[in-house]
């Protein structure tokens, strides 16, 4: 699971325990009642806990001097979360008391916390630039490959970054995607349409790649686009441009890998007498 897609998680799983302590807070007489409901409920709460709690056990693992302020900063919000939960008069005391108005008042404070440490999170990865031995084997493969156009351009958002252009930087980076897309499909003989969801969609249904690369491939496309060519350009920063870099480098990776494999099968099959 991508770090997105736990933090997509950790949030579902407020909003859910949300709701269920919303009900329980406006009908309180009729949840008293219930109690295989306040239990879910309770689950919830606990389940919200535990997941902040694995994500922090995850992302320590990357304190280094870039990351210890932010690192260190979750770990304090993730332990105030933790207070929250479980504390004598906590949300636990007041669900088991039945003060489910109380135990409701207090979950919301947890909100604005989880939104710190989600944020605090993306920042955290985006510090971590992607390895730079694994950056020039892929730009090898690029090469090997005749993606000429692409290393170029990731080439450029290199340098950008290191100029603090961070707008142009994200530009390249997309631009090295959408041409290592167009690069795949003109090396299997097929026509690029000139709309990247139209050609990641094709690489798709060729078999190229599997549904799930496809629907991460078009979320760091659409987060590039919004953060470059559609989007921001004063408040862009250096962690946008390293996040920005740094899926880059990923989805691009996977493309080329899922790529050789496909060329490996059809190179593999049998051919017909």
């Amino acid at each position: 699971m991508s770090i997105e897609d736990r933090l997509s998680s950790i949030e579902s799983e407020y909003k859910e325990a949300y709701k269920m302590l919303h009900e329980m807070a406006s009908y309180p007489t009729y949840y008293q009642s219930k109690p295989n409901f306040v239990a879910e409920a309770l689950k919830k709460v606990l389940s919200l806990q535990r997941m902040l709690e694995l994500l922090y056990e995850d992302v320590r693992k990357l304190k280094d001097e870039k990351t210890e302020f932010y690192v260190e900063r979750c770990d304090d919000t993730v332990t105030e979360i933790g207070e929250i939960i479980r504390k004598a008069n906590g949300i636990c005391a007041k669900i088991d008391a039945d003060d489910f108005s109380d135990a409701f008042r207090l979950f919301k404070l947890i909100r604005s916390l989880m939104y710190q440490i989600i944020e605090d999170v993306r920042l955290i990865y985006a510090l971590k630039l992607y390895p730079i031995q694994e950056k020039m084997a892929l730009k090898s493969l690029l090469t090997d490959l005749g993606f000429l156009e692409v290393t170029k351009c990731l080439d450029e958002a290199e340098t950008n970054f290191a100029e603090k252009h961070f707008k142009d930087a994200i530009d390249r980076a997309r631009e090295a995607l959408e041409k290592t897309v167009t690069s795949i499909l003109s090396a299997i003989g097929k026509k690029p349409s000139g709309y990247f969801s139209t050609d990641v969609g094709t690489l798709s249904s060729l078999g190229i790649i599997d549904k799930e690369t496809k629907k991460l491939t078009e979320a760091t496309y659409s987060y590039l686009s919004e953060a470059g060519a559609h989007g921001r350009i004063g408040d862009l920063t250096s962690g946008d441009a390293h996040y920005a870099l740094k899926e880059t480098y990923m989805r691009i990776d996977i493309l080329l890998k899922k790529y050789s494999m496909y060329s490996s099968k059809k190179d593999n099959k049998p051919k017909a007498r």
